[in-house]
């Protein structure tokens, strides 16, 4: 019985030591507001302006957290915006895919979707941003598809994954 409680401890321990911390504030407010837009439904202007109705709020992930850190860190380490892991990267392997670095942290996704951004001073501006975008962010944001996200900032880099799980 002693062996087994030992053995328990030190696994309570060891998870303990290697769970991720809570989000900051500024990405919590993020969460908060991407969730207020998708509570309501909103305009996207890609390809023309059209309504994306409401949709359920997305479910904060440890894992997807871990995953777009890391990544708005080795953004921030090379200096480059990019979707796949630029050169200087220190958390994951150069030229991996968004699908790739979730992956990598553990979590098994049927879908995934990845807003990043550069040089947005706050939540508010970084989420106007996306969602003023032409480049889909705004529809990702807006996607029934995605139930889970994960969202980092190092810098003046931001990083959102989206996922749903299998």
């Amino acid at each position: 019985m002693r062996k087994l409680l030992g053995a328990f401890l030190l696994l309570a321990a060891l998870t303990a030591c290697s769970a991720p911390p809570p989000l900051a504030p500024e990405l919590r407010e993020l969460l908060d507001r991407i969730n207020a837009v998708r509570a309501t439904g909103t305009t996207c202007k890609q390809g023309g302006d059209h309504f994306m109705p409401p949709v359920d709020p997305l479910r904060e992930d440890e894992l997807l957290n871990r995953a777009a850190q890391w990544h708005a860190e080795d953004m921030d380490a090379a200096g480059v915006l990019s979707h796949t892991t630029p050169v200087g990267a220190v958390h994951f392997a150069v030229g991996a895919t968004p699908g790739e670095r979730i992956l990598d942290v553990g979590y098994l996704a049927s879908a995934i979707a990845e807003n990043i951004a550069v040089g947005y001073p706050s939540p508010q501006a970084v989420l106007q941003g996306w969602l003023d975008s032409t480049a889909g962010h705004c529809e990702a944001l807006m996607s029934p598809t995605y139930r889970d996200a994960g969202l980092g900032r190092s810098g003046a880099y931001w990083a959102l994954d989206m996922a749903a799980p299998q």
